[in-house]
């Protein structure tokens, strides 16, 4: 199986054609000079666009956490101050976690020189890592909607 893939410029965004031959050396720079600010101005725009999309992703997140929070808390009272609780405890032991690693790794001589260390390595921290950073995910954001709720509350009353 064969792909390729081929690259068109979006032509509505591209700035006019300059002319085939500069006629001196500073028209040359000038035409170069206009080129990358237009692909800066091109960049600028996508970063700006990944970062509209993350501020509406961590939205959402944190919206879902405290529609949980709203439907559910009455039916589990200790549901949010657990969470509280829980997550900074979660937080240092990911961290306690990673130190481990990284003490393990810099006392060791050889490092990760074949695939036998390199899959023990993995075994050994890979896993309890993964889970635990997703767990963090999952609780942290119930945890802060928890700390807004009870401010909200403490602001009103």
């Amino acid at each position: 199986m064969h792909f390729q893939f081929g690259i068109v410029p979006n032509s509505s965004n591209m700035p006019p054609v300059p002319p085939a031959a500069p006629e001196s050396v500073p028209e040359l720079l000038r035409q170069i000079l206009d080129l990358q600010r237009h692909e800066l101005q091109q960049l600028l725009e996508v970063q700006k666009e990944h970062l509209d999309h993350a501020r509406a992703a961590r939205q959402e997140h944190a919206g879902r956490s405290h529609y949980i929070l709203s439907r559910w808390g009455e039916d589990y009272p200790e549901f949010a101050p657990n969470c509280q609780k829980a997550y900074p405890l979660m937080e240092r032991a990911y961290i306690q976690l990673l130190v481990n690693m990284v003490e393990e790794l810099a006392e060791t001589e050889d490092g990760m020189d074949n695939e036998f260390a390199v899959q023990a390595f993995i075994d050994r921290y890979g896993m309890k890592l993964g889970q635990l950073q997703h767990l963090l995910a999952i609780v942290g954001p119930i945890s802060e909607a928890a700390r807004q709720a009870e401010e909200a509350k403490q602001q009103q009353g």
